[in-house]
């Protein structure tokens, strides 16, 4: 294989190995935020909630990466362009399933939110949303080693 074709390729697993960093820092709050207090723990929760906001933008952007990638893999194999873009293993299907997952994950921060900021109870949904994200953190190492298995087998 040529040399731009694999950079082409590879752009999507290098800033999906970025966003998995991002995120595993992310999914630290709850121990983190045992030991804030005041206008500390204000400004950290803060920052967690747009931090969040940025993850669900750069978990899209990563997506629609992998679908350029699979674009042009099939442009550089002579194929027509939707010839790879169709979920055909456990990597891309993953991939959705991830996508879907990280929307109920924001989703439920943001319902969090809303019900502290109303005065109403809020527990149910803080855990729900620490819950979604222990899963998703499991998830998306399995998704990650999937992903390698699946580049060794296109490069």
């Amino acid at each position: 294989m040529e040399l731009l074709p694999i950079i082409v390729i590879l752009i999507h697993p290098f800033a999906a190995l970025l966003l998995i960093m991002i995120f595993m820092t992310q999914l630290k709050w709850r121990k983190k935020k045992e030991f804030l207090k005041g206008d500390d723990l204000i400004k950290a929760h803060r920052k967690h909630i747009s931090d969040g906001n940025k993850i669900m933008l750069a978990t899209l952007f990563v997506i629609v990466l992998a679908f350029m990638g699979e674009i042009s893999r099939a442009f550089f194999n002579d194929l027509p362009f939707d010839s790879y873009i169709m979920p055909n293993n456990f990597h891309s299907s993953g991939g959705l399933l991830g996508l879907l997952l990280m929307t109920i994950l924001w989703l439920t921060g943001h319902s969090t939110q809303r019900k502290k900021e109303s005065k109403q109870s809020f527990s149910k949904t803080r855990d729900t949303h620490g819950r979604i994200g222990d899963i998703m953190a499991i998830l998306i190492l399995i998704h990650a080693f999937l992903g390698f298995l699946y580049l060794l087998q296109i490069i």
